[in-house]
């Protein structure tokens, strides 16, 4: 199992790779890109950073956190339509492996050893265990770092969000990604990613905002466990 990109109206959000029928084909190249960010300003300088230094910060600070929320904004530019689609959702996340992540048409929670993915429009659930060797994409491998990164460099230093941000750009090494390029406004004082923005190879552009973000809150295990509706269709992939 993996976590992919699924579609309404051509809005990407993460999903199952067990889907139903309005659902876009779960390929790797699918993946969305999760980042979060903080809020406090920094007082930094970028001079002689380099973005392997940058990457390296950026790591260290995931050690230092246990548990962190926030909301976030997305934006999708689909290029050859013209069209532009906006999304609000909230991220959870509690060491080891747990996560909810919500939004107006999906919801994804795991609590270290199940995965739920609830889709209200549809109103399926589909279950799996999970499995961090068939979920590389998993959204808290994207909460401190990149993709596994064939380049990353240091673009400039920039205001964001009231943050001294240090802008990167990273060129994923694995192509099936469907990633071109992405750029990353990484806060210079907690070394947490505030904005991230992505080209795919089809020249479409995601970008994804982090808001009222919260580092170390307390996160009560009820966050990260899932009773599928009533009326919904269940479909349980779980080795049994």
């Amino acid at each position: 199992m993996g976590f992919a990109l699924t579609e309404s109206d051509g809005a990407p959000s993460f999903g199952s790779t067990a889907t139903s029928e309005n659902q876009l084909d779960m390929h790797p190249r699918r993946i969305a890109t999760w980042t979060v960010g903080a809020l406090l300003a920094v007082s930094s300088s970028g001079a002689g950073i380099t973005g392997p230094e940058i990457l390296e910060r950026v790591r260290g600070a995931y050690e230092r956190v246990s548990t962190f929320s926030a909301d976030f904004d997305q934006t999708f530019e689909w290029k050859l339509a013209g069209v532009v689609q906006q999304m609000h959702g909230r991220f959870e996340m509690k060491k080891p492996n747990r996560f909810r992540l919500q939004t107006e048409v999906q919801t994804v929670v795991s609590d270290g050893r199940t995965v739920w993915s609830y889709s209200p429009a549809t109103q399926q659930v589909i279950i799996n265990d999970y499995d961090p060797n068939t979920m590389p994409m998993r959204p808290d491998n994207f909460l401190f770092s990149f993709p596994d990164e064939q380049h990353i460099t240091f673009l400039r230093d920039e205001q964001f969000g009231g943050a001294d941000c240090h802008v990167v750009e990273v060129v994923p090494r694995d192509s099936t990604l469907g990633i071109e390029t992405m750029q990353v406004w990484v806060d210079g004082r907690t070394w947490t990613a505030r904005k991230v923005q992505y080209t795919s190879v089809g020249n479409d552009v995601t970008t994804y905002v982090l808001k009222d973000v919260r580092m170390n809150p307390r996160l009560d295990d009820s966050t990260f466990a899932f009773t599928p509706p009533p009326a919904a269709d269940v479909v349980d992939f779980r080795a049994r």
